[in-house]
């Protein structure tokens, strides 16, 4: 969809840029955070010694506590309405996810090394998967460290080879490790270790009119054969299951697109489309859903 592709660039460029043009990071030499170029403090400084409770506590409120009460209330709101969209829409961790799924297809004939071969694999597959990966690790790394020091001497310092040695061992172990994630477990990172990922999934579930994929089974023959849906979804889950057998959907409508394509000369339109409100109830009230098409022979599967 060129609509995501166009959010998830410029929120990767954010993430980028964000505190090179300090838009938001916190300052370790410093002591504070800096927000849109100002020093984002307390203010309790300014207060001094004779300052008392209510003083402080009304500083506090205003200047951490408001803010950071507005921002969850309205991430939380979008989260119950529409799903994990900031995974699938902005996150760029997940970006690079997609991306890297999109080279070892490309290369490896696989979009992950735990899965089955689909496609041919090219000559130096594993340098060219090797290098992108090691790319991404590093440039995450190092982005990382420039929103705890001052971003400019730090990328200087690492053009010159000229940086602290707690910073080299800083780029040099996260980069290790990123390496590490994005090869053999960024699938796994999404769906169980990301705190911002599983937060919003229990918010979304607890919704039972939230937006989610429906999938019009009364016409699973007109997609017999066709697991075109199943194959795109980034995070391996089935888009015509239960709304729980989608637990930790990042709602990045790939599986709706694919059937879309596929169903391109069906008058009816596709089988996948979004639902929300009482539609959205409906689809976990059946005792089974349909998840795998009518195979060649007619028979139905059913899987609960």
């Amino acid at each position: 969809m060129a609509g995501r592709f166009a959010t998830r660039t410029a929120f990767f460029a954010l993430f980028l840029l964000a505190p090179v043009l300090d838009l938001f990071r916190l300052d370790l030499t410093r002591g504070h955070f800096v927000f849109l170029g100002m020093d984002w403090t307390l203010g309790l400084r300014e207060l001094g010694h004779t300052a008392d409770a209510g003083d402080l506590a009304l500083r506090m409120t205003l200047r951490a506590g408001l803010p950071l009460l507005l921002t969850l209330g309205l991430l939380m709101f979008a989260v119950w309405r529409w799903g994990r969209i900031y995974c699938g829409w902005l996150c760029p961790h997940f970006s690079m996810v997609e991306w890297i799924d999109a080279v070892m297809q490309r290369w490896l004939g696989r979009r992950s090394l735990w899965e089955r071969r689909r496609g041919e694999r090219r000559a130096g597959a594993r340098l060219v998967v090797a290098g992108a990966v090691a790319l991404v690790a590093a440039l995450w790394a190092v982005t990382l460290l420039s929103y705890l020091v001052p971003p400019l001497p730090l990328w200087r310092g690492l053009f010159t080879l000229e940086l602290p040695r707690w910073q080299w061992i800083f780029v040099t172990v996260a980069t290790a490790l990123f390496a590490i994630e994005f090869t053999l477990a960024r699938h796994f990172f999404c769906k169980y270790g990301c705190a911002v990922g599983i937060f919003q999934s229990l918010i979304w579930m607890a919704n039972r009119k939230a937006m989610v994929v429906g999938y019009d089974a009364a016409r699973g023959r007109d997609c017999r054969g066709c697991h075109a849906c199943d194959e795109v979804c980034p995070m391996r889950l089935p888009p015509r299951g239960f709304k729980r057998a989608k637990f930790t959907c990042t709602q990045c409508a790939a599986c709706i697109q694919a059937c879309a394509t596929v169903q391109a000369d069906n008058p009816d339109g596709p089988l996948l489309n979004w639902v929300i409100g009482q539609a959205a109830t409906e689809l976990d009230r059946r005792p089974r859903t349909q998840i795998s098409c009518p195979s060649a022979k007619g028979e139905t599967q059913w899987k609960n």
